[in-house]
């Protein structure tokens, strides 16, 4: 009995302190409350892009924790797909206001062959920043779990260049016959009646409902889908505010972290430096002997010029005093009276 209470206490303090030490520091985008792989597992498993769409909006699925507007509550996101022929860009959007919307994420789909298919889900840089891109890992059969599905791959020896997400229920429902290309039906003002918001968790309890992702996605820095990036580019849709606010969010970064590489870059060194402007290593450190002897030259120019003022300045004044003295006059002295004497 002596031994049950100190290990319960550490059965219910391990996993608080395990989920602590194993989040990541917020970059501080918005994107940081959406998951990436998450909305890619979730797209696995929905049978069609409406059902998706509906997941995507639950708070049961754990995925959605935007608050783009800052009203305090999750924002509702749209699911539109732009297709031309074999190629998707599967664009998941919250609406903003009337005639504005902000894109969060595009799921990229290209079909490769006769049963094969490609995907990619990418960030938008006015969330995550540049080049952020998920992709999944192969799933191999032959190793298999107690329930009956496929284990989590070996790192990185399961990677392949692509993987094939042929059989996944929402691609074959895409790529089949009766398909008609989706477009939301909600839009801003305009919501399913079922969907009620919630309000956004906190960064750490958020990012720790989703390490189980790790084993089957993984980011890249290679777009392998570009018919379908080159479709999507022109169509992206951005906010006005949400741009704003994450590049003052980047501004007030004191240091800003580059995720891809881990480094760390100082302020100085975020922005290329444009055109006409001044080094920012200047202005140069000067000497001891430079700083001691600077007010000597000043000197020695003033006081030439000090003697050309005044010369300049005398002929103007009169030249003698004499000629200010009143005239001798030649009227006789009187003579010195004898009482002097």
């Amino acid at each position: 009995m002596k031994t049950s209470a100190p290990l319960a206490l550490f059965l219910l303090a391990a996993p608080i302190v395990h989920g602590q030490g194993a989040a990541p520091d917020s970059t501080g985008l918005p994107g940081d409350h959406f998951n990436l792989e998450a909305a890619l597992d979730l797209f696995k498993r929905s049978k069609d892009l409406g059902a998706f769409e509906e997941a995507l909006n639950q708070v049961d699925s754990k995925v959605n924790n935007l608050d783009l507007d800052g009203n305090g509550e999750v924002d509702y996101i749209r699911v539109v797909d732009h297709a031309d022929g074999d190629v998707h860009a599967i664009v998941l959007q919250v609406p903003m206001g009337k005639d504005e919307a902000q894109d969060v994420a595009v799921i990229q789909l290209e079909r490769k062959g006769e049963a094969s298919a490609m995907v990619q889900i990418m960030g938008t840089e006015d969330l995550y920043g540049p080049n952020v891109i998920v992709e999944p890992y192969e799933e191999r059969a032959g190793n298999m779990k107690g329930d009956g599905g496929p284990s989590a791959p070996d790192a990185p020896a399961a990677m392949q260049v692509w993987v094939n997400v042929w059989g996944w229920p929402c691609v074959s429902w895409i790529y089949g016959p009766a398909y008609v290309v989706w477009v939301s039906p909600w839009y801003w003002g305009h919501y399913p009646p079922w969907w009620h918001p919630w309000h956004p968790y906190p960064y750490h309890t958020y990012w720790g409902w989703h390490r189980h992702y790790h084993p089957w996605y993984h980011y890249v820095n290679t777009c392998r889908v570009k018919q379908a990036n080159a479709l999507y580019q022109p169509r992206a849709m951005h906010s006005p505010r949400v741009r704003a606010n994450t590049n003052a969010r980047m501004q007030d970064r004191p240091v800003q972290r580059n995720d891809r590489d881990g480094g760390i870059r100082k302020p100085q060194e975020a922005r290329p430096q444009q055109r006409g402007e001044a080094p920012r290593t200047a202005p140069a450190p000067q000497r001891r002997d430079d700083v001691r002897k600077a007010p000597a030259p000043q000197q020695r120019h003033q006081a030439p010029q000090q003697r050309r003022d005044k010369q300049r300045a005398a002929p103007q004044q009169p030249r003698t005093a004499p000629q200010q003295r009143p005239a001798p006059s030649n009227a006789p002295r009187p003579a010195p009276s004898k009482g002097g004497r």
